[in-house]
């Protein structure tokens, strides 16, 4: 019990903090004299999903059928546009952490993709790149770019002195640094990266669909508004978000298996003078 009890506490604050969330959404479009027809409650999204009859089609799961080409296509851009953005971010830390002139070139293209928005910087892409997976790669690619890329460069940096002695004393090369310390001191700094990359992602595609797309949530949140179709509109943004929560909730995951063992938490270590 004493063992899940650490793991059971962010989940139940998590799960506590989106019933309230929900609550006062709930509350607040009920008590204010917004319009019932523009604005959607928490329960208009539940009864858009499993209801039938309020929305059109009037069959809950044919609402439900249309809505999984539209997540597959956000999830193929964001997954696309991730693994681009983490590859990139990866070889700029390996480059950066290996040569001061590689970190003098590409510390400045970090720095202007990360302080140019998105939004300004996305018909520029477009306009290179054209309508297309690629495009929509791009654009999730740099806002996943940055975090990891400076994240990974700290990690690499955060190997122990003596443990890069000790490669060097046993005739060690820079490839073996890299691979033996520099890496695996970075994984925890790697998955504090992708935590902020992965919802952002998912963001990032929808942007994409929603300037340049026919398909996907982002190019489904513009027609529904167009064709006043509010109930999708609101169900759109709910599943918009439930992804970004779900890729957070992933990289979380995987970050507790593989560094299970590895980095035992600070309870576990044992300090000076016995205390635990």
């Amino acid at each position: 019990m004493n063992r899940l009890r650490p793991r059971l506490v962010p989940i139940l604050t998590t799960l506590a903090t989106l019933v309230v969330l929900l609550v006062g959404w709930q509350l607040t479009v009920s008590m204010s004299h917004v319009s019932s027809y523009l604005t959607k409650t928490p329960l208009d999204v539940f009864d858009y999903l499993l209801v039938d009859g309020r929305f059109t089609p009037a069959a809950a799961a044919d609402r439900r059928a249309a809505l999984v080409p539209m997540i597959g296509v956000t999830l193929l851009h964001a997954s696309v546009g991730l693994a681009f953005g983490v590859s990139l971010g990866l070889v700029g830390s390996i480059a950066m952490s290996v040569s001061r002139g590689l970190r003098g070139t590409f510390l400045p293209i970090a720095l202007v993709l990360q302080t140019v928005p998105l939004i300004a910087i996305a018909p520029v892409i477009y306009a290179v790149f054209g309508a297309g997976i690629v495009t929509a790669a791009v654009i999730a690619g740099v806002v996943t770019f940055f975090p990891l890329l400076m994240n990974v460069t700290t990690g690499m940096a955060a190997a122990s002195a003596e443990t890069v002695d000790l490669v060097h004393a046993y005739g060690g090369g820079r490839v073996t640094l890299l691979w033996r310390v520099q890496l695996p001191s970075a994984l925890p700094y790697l998955f504090a990266g992708l935590k902020i990359a992965a919802p952002a992602t998912i963001s990032a595609a929808t942007l994409y669909e929603f300037l340049f797309s026919f398909e996907g949530l982002g190019a489904n949140l513009l027609t529904s508004k167009s064709y006043s179709d509010y109930g999708l509109l609101w169900t759109l943004v709910v599943v918009t978000i439930a992804l970004a929560l779900a890729a957070y909730g992933a990289v979380a995951l995987a970050e507790r298996l593989a560094l299970a063992g590895r980095f035992p938490p600070p309870s576990t270590v044992v300090r000076r003078g016995g205390a635990t």
